[in-house]
């Protein structure tokens, strides 16, 4: 797996991520809520990408109380 990902926005609210494979081309997205940490895919396919991408965002948050900017993965 090689995942690649970004920050797209941010409120108040919410955190969304941009993400997706090896050609970079980021076309899938996920919102994280900021109270609860729940997450939520666009297209509802919550795999390993997806997965990774949130786990990735929600623990430097909890360590360093920042969203991470970018980032990728692989495996």
């Amino acid at each position: 797996m090689y995942l690649v990902f970004r920050l797209e926005s941010e409120t108040d609210q919410e955190v969304t991520y941009r993400f997706g494979g090896a050609d970079h081309n980021l076309d899938r997205t996920l919102t994280i809520n900021k109270a609860d940490y729940t997450v939520t895919v666009a297209d509802g396919k919550e795999d390993a990408m997806a997965v990774r991408t949130a786990g990735t965002a929600m623990t430097r948050h909890r360590q360093d109380g920042v969203w991470i900017k970018a980032g990728n993965f692989q495996a």
